[in-house]
């Protein structure tokens, strides 16, 4: 056999060969939630799904919409405060038919300042006349872990280690195998070095006390100057909201049950362990504002103090910071009466 002829076999079954291992894994995969033409989509489908739908539309700045786009987590996200449904009925109503506005919500629960910069990086490819961002608790959980564990970057949870990987191999849709060979021997030195990881939600009060040095901040800053950067190169206008929260005068919460005597009594209401201890959720809060506040200043950006313009009434919570069916209102009212006052779609 010529070595030409030597040379075309070897080709033909390593071709042969790969095929029917790429084949296999995207079969594989399936069986995850990976799509098996375009296994990218996997960002989507398993983690903001909430994007999916507005990552396929087209959304331009040459048409006579109005497009807004809401970025946060679930305090402000749909099925909670129905947000976008009062903000349009109030913003229509105040505009009477010479504008047209298209709200898109993507403010999820848990979802931290990274989650918001990376769905906000995901919908490049479209244009929104107003950004407005909403989030100021959620980053603080991250913080709930030892110094020796604690990422920047967030990588010390899973969900964010997962996502890291997936956005690492662009060259998925093509060939998924460097993603599986990857991912395997990332699982395989986890399993090795018996390497642990923070969940997405909760928090173990065991470290909470390391929560002290408040080691998101740095973390919230960069990610919230990234979103500015990404609003700036896109020409699209950015509101900043300060932070409102309610925790009762006198009171030392503990995440028990019984908190809820001190708020609204929702039918849903979320623990204040969910970040940590509750004196570390105030002041962590209250530090992120002030780095909002900063941001604004140092930008020259929109922003509307819902800290101040929120009452901190035990009635128009659920928890330290959901909101019930009085501050939902309240807070729809508030933002549309910045947005029109300000002149902030004019």
């Amino acid at each position: 056999m010529s070595r030409l002829r030597l040379f075309s076999f070897g080709l033909i079954y390593f071709l042969a060969l790969f095929l029917v291992a790429e084949a296999a894994l995207r079969i594989g995969l399936m069986f995850y939630g990976y799509d098996f033409i375009k296994p990218s989509d996997y960002i989507y489908k398993c983690f903001y799904s909430n994007i999916e739908s507005i990552a396929e539309k087209k959304i331009r700045a040459d048409d006579d919409i109005t497009d807004i786009l809401i970025l946060g987590g679930s305090v402000i996200s749909p099925g909670y405060l129905n947000l976008e449904p009062r903000l349009n009925a109030l913003l229509n109503k105040h505009y009477k038919g010479t504008k047209k506005v298209a709200i898109y919500n993507v403010a999820a629960p848990a979802h931290t300042s990274l989650d918001n910069l990376l769905k906000y990086d995901l919908l490049r490819n479209q244009h929104f006349d107003l950004v407005i961002y909403y989030e100021a608790i959620n980053d603080l959980h991250a913080g709930n872990i030892s110094d020796k564990l604690f990422r920047a970057d967030y990588s010390h949870i899973k969900w964010y280690s997962d996502i890291y990987i997936l956005l690492a191999h662009p060259e998925i849709d093509i060939s998924v195998i460097p993603y599986v060979v990857d991912k395997a021997f990332r699982a395989i030195k986890d399993k090795i070095q018996h390497k642990t990881y923070l969940g997405q939600y909760g928090s173990d009060l065991t470290v909470s006390a390391s929560a002290g040095s408040y080691k998101s901040i740095n973390s919230y800053h960069q990610n919230l100057s990234r979103i500015i950067t990404i609003a700036h190169s896109r020409k699209e206008s950015l509101l900043l909201m300060s932070y409102a929260s309610c925790f009762p005068l006198n009171v030392t919460l503990t995440g028990k049950q019984s908190d809820m005597q001190y708020f609204a009594g929702c039918k849903f209401a979320t623990p204040v362990t969910m970040w940590g201890k509750a004196e570390y959720v105030k002041a962590g809060i209250a530090k992120h504002n002030k780095i909002l506040k900063n941001q604004v200043k140092k930008h020259d950006l929109a922003f509307m103090d819902m800290e101040n313009a929120l009452p901190q009434e035990p009635a128009l919570f659920c928890d330290v910071c959901h909101l019930s069916e009085a501050g939902a209102q309240r807070f729809a009212k508030e933002l549309a009466s910045y947005i029109i006052s300000k002149k902030i779609l004019d």
